[in-house]
């Protein structure tokens, strides 16, 4: 008896898998995004399993190009053949398990996804996370399945650390300052209402009005080179940018020094945004309305260890290059060498010309002609909101979401090195978001040999813990870490009430 029921079990299974219910070796399932409707949309990728367990990926002709080029474009700046990942899949108990691996990596990833009960050509993720699924072409799901998906969805991702915070009691907490992201990304303000005569101005007003550049024109900025080639130079121009509110010196992922431009909101107050941009909107045919004049990206950045802040061993984006945008607009990120160090521009508007890199560099190689003529006087230099007489602070001011916050730092550690921040829940002691906290809020600020003097800097980071509306007690400490090696010490702490960034 107890064999007859293991036989019936095995032949129905063998009908569900390969049957017609669900025939698993049949056709393409594709990776699909479903919607509230339940409508399911087919990515261009498609999965087809085979007989024996072996699978492989079907790429549409738009994918399979774009695979090509990406392919090439590996190969091309590492001189390697890019990975190839090979697939296998298995049907058990219920459920199916697809793998991918690469021999040359030793990458690994499982996929395990499980049927509808009356549905034989949809399958579901099992990890409730992910917001995919595989389907046949013209698959539906109910509607009430797909609130479903999407409440299951929400609730696995959500963040559950301060469901049950409280704030802490006696203990006073200051509230972040009013946002400003909105002075510029909703309301359709421009950033070229900035301070007279400022970098911003000079380099967002040479839109379609300023001198040209051919993409193959050499570009220098020969004073930084010079401040660069000497020992007292150096030393001076790193004092400069580091004491200058509107460069943010910071470390990128492999330790190497990195300056930034900043632009400053129409009150003067200075943006960490390092990516400034401005967006026309579109009608209801696509076609943008306003002045193609105000609409641009713009980032100016050098990096002293001459590797631009987003190169890889993949992509070393050492070479400039120019991109015709799919509304006739251009796009060029402009890259030469001062000596060892790299100038990164990134310009993009609906002109030829990049004239906003043209103006930049302008604007640039005056600011370090200036101080490669008068190296004993540069703080005569700085702007006037560059220090402050007073002690140390940490003021937090609300970012464009919930969670995402700016740093305005006062502080003078007295020689150069790097501070960053430290933030922990306060009634329970939980450090907050440790190692993207302290990636993201580095930066090397201004210095003196006078206590009282306090140098501006500013940085932008997120609170991963916790969700918006959530709000919580928190300590943020600012540290320090000297460049001669010596021993990190704790700067300033002060208590904020704060909520987390929601996924």
């Amino acid at each position: 008896m107890k064999r007859n029921i293991i036989a019936s079990v095995f032949l129905c299974s063998m009908i569900f898998l390969f049957g017609g219910e669900l025939n698993l070796t049949e056709g393409l399932w594709y990776i699909s995004f479903p919607e509230n409707s339940g409508e399911i949309k087919p990515s261009q990728i498609a999965l087809r399993l085979m007989e024996g367990g072996s699978a492989e990926t079907v790429l549409s002709e738009k994918a399979r190009q774009q695979f090509e080029e990406f392919q090439q474009k590996i190969k091309k700046s590492t001189g390697k053949e890019p990975p190839i990942l090979s697939y296998s899949w298995e049907w058990n108990e219920g459920e199916l398990t697809i793998h991918s691996q690469s021999s040359q990596t030793g990458f690994k990833a499982t996929d395990v996804y499980v049927p509808i009960d009356g549905q034989h050509d949809v399958l579901l993720p099992k990890n409730k996370a992910k917001f995919t699924l595989i389907a046949r072409k013209g698959a539906r799901l109910a509607p009430e399945r797909a609130r479903q998906f999407f409440k299951e969805l929400h609730e696995a991702n959500r963040d559950k650390f301060a469901d049950n915070l409280k704030l802490p009691e006696n203990i006073p907490l200051a509230e972040p300052e009013k946002e400003r992201f909105n002075t510029h990304f909703f309301n359709r303000s421009h950033w070229r209402d900035a301070p007279e005569n400022s970098f911003q101005q000079f380099v967002l007003n040479a839109i379609n009005k300023g001198s040209r550049l051919a993409d193959d024109a050499k570009c220098q900025l020969p004073s930084l080179e010079k401040l660069l080639a000497s020992n007292k130079g150096k030393a001076i121009l790193m004092q400069y940018l580091a004491c200058n509110p509107e460069w943010r010196v910071y470390r990128g992922n492999t330790n190497a020094l990195h300056a930034v431009r900043l632009f400053r909101y129409p009150d003067g107050a200075v943006a960490s945004n390092q990516f400034y941009s401005h967006f026309l909107t579109t009608d209801e045919n696509g076609k943008k309305v306003g002045d193609p004049e105000l609409e641009f990206q713009f980032r100016f950045e050098i990096s002293f260890d001459g590797n631009a802040w987003n190169s890889s061993a993949m992509f070393p984006r050492d070479k400039t290059e120019h991109r015709k945008n799919d509304r006739g607009g251009h796009t060029w990120e402009t890259r030469f060498k001062c000596g060892a160090a790299l100038v990164n521009i990134f310009d993009q508007s609906q002109f030829e010309g990049r004239q906003m890199t043209a103006a930049a560099l302008e604007y640039s190689e005056m600011e370090f002609a200036r101080l490669l003529a008068d190296l004993e006087n540069w703080r005569a230099l700085l702007p006037k909101d560059s220090c402050r007489n007073g002690k140390p602070d940490l003021v937090l001011r609300d970012g464009m979401q919930g969670g995402i916050y700016e740093g305005l730092l006062w502080c003078n550690p007295m020689e150069r090195g790097t501070v960053y921040l430290k933030a922990f829940e306060i009634t329970k002691g939980t450090q907050l978001s440790s190692v993207r906290l302290k990636d993201s809020s580095n930066c090397v600020p201004g210095w003196s040999s006078i206590p009282q003097e306090q140098f501006f800097s500013i940085m932008q980071f997120t609170i991963y813990e916790g969700e918006w509306e959530q709000f919580y007690g928190a300590r943020f400490e600012v540290w320090f870490k000297p460049d001669d090696g010596s021993k990190e010490r704790k700067l300033l702490e002060k208590n904020y009430k704060i909520q987390g960034w929601q996924r």
